[in-house]
């Protein structure tokens, strides 16, 4: 378990990450979200001290990273793939690695067939794409079987076959009790992959919740609803403290459920044709949470990135 207490970091007079707490728990895939220059990369940089925070704390089960004997036995993490040494070989890189955290260099072969560069594990780093870097990256986070992972837009660069073993691995390592954390803006990846979902703006905290919850409690969570007279639907729906929008789809209904809906149907002898909940993406969602937090717009959206 990973636990942020009041954490803060502040860069040139600006609060990067302003008096952030939450708990990333063991078994769950949690999806780290917020917009360019949200304080994402700086908070996970925290957690593995390679940041220091002006205020608040970081401890992973009780203790901070610093203090861990085996911190790579406890955390393997993914931040930054162009930090690879371009000059090795993959098989070259993962010794380094293997040899100054004392692994067992059969991990090295293991890591090399589970993320498929086997075949090119004698090629050097800068003949790599973008893709092969993040595979390597990923063969380094996992290399000691560590208890939390953490990647850092580990999708860039991914081809179709490359997102869905990320997919599986992500799941698995979850189902096998590992603390999982991804931070990406491939919305569509988070969302078909988290378990729950953190976004953060401006360095501080706006939503930490479920799936589930995410789609109760977003504006854009509806019931679509077609009858033989919408109309007199939406008179008889409304009159029951429900929220009622007429669509050329049909009726968009909120604060009731949908056997509510079905009773009042029923008890003004109108037949349905259409009952059926519309939850919202995960983009929509973050787009309402992020409403106002985001740093750097132009008039087709974000722009830029600062430090994140």
């Amino acid at each position: 378990m990973i636990k942020l207490e009041n954490l803060t970091k502040v860069y040139n007079d600006k609060n990067v990450v302003d008096n952030l707490s939450l708990i990333l728990q063991a078994g769950v895939i949690t999806g780290f979200l917020g917009p360019n220059g949200a304080g994402k990369s700086t908070t996970m940089k925290m957690i593995i001290s390679l940041v220091h925070p002006t205020n608040g704390q970081v401890s992973i089960d009780g203790q901070a990273y610093h203090t861990l004997e085996e911190p790579i036995k406890k955390v393997g993490t993914l931040i930054d793939p162009s930090a690879l040494d371009k000059n090795l070989t993959a098989y070259q890189h993962l010794n380094i690695i293997a040899t100054a955290a004392g692994i067992d260099e059969s991990q090295i072969d293991k890591m090399l067939e589970k993320t498929g560069l086997n075949p090119v594990k004698d090629n050097k780093v800068k003949t790599f794409s973008l893709g092969m870097k993040q595979r390597l990256g990923v063969a380094t986070a996992l290399i000691n079987n560590p208890e939390v992972v953490i990647l850092d837009e580990p999708f860039n660069g991914l081809d179709v076959d490359g997102i869905r073993w990320l997919r599986t691995t992500f799941r698995q390592l979850a189902d096998e009790g590992k603390a999982v954390i991804v931070s990406s803006h491939l919305m569509s990846e988070i969302q078909a992959i988290a378990d729950r979902v953190v976004i953060i703006g401006q360095g501080k905290l706006l939503a930490d919740m479920t799936i589930d919850e995410m789609n109760e409690r977003s504006m854009s969570s509806y019931i679509l609803v077609n009858s033989n007279n919408n109309k007199q639907l939406k008179v008889e729906l409304e009159a029951d403290n429900g929220q009622v929008q007429l669509n050329k789809d049909g009726l968009h209904v909120r604060n009731l459920a949908s056997k509510e809906i079905g009773q009042i149907a029923f008890e003004s002898k109108i037949i349905l044709s259409t009952l059926s909940e519309v939850n919202p993406s995960l983009e929509d969602v973050f787009t309402e949470v992020t409403n106002g937090k985001v740093e750097f717009t132009s008039e087709g959206g974000i722009i830029d990135e600062t430090i994140d």
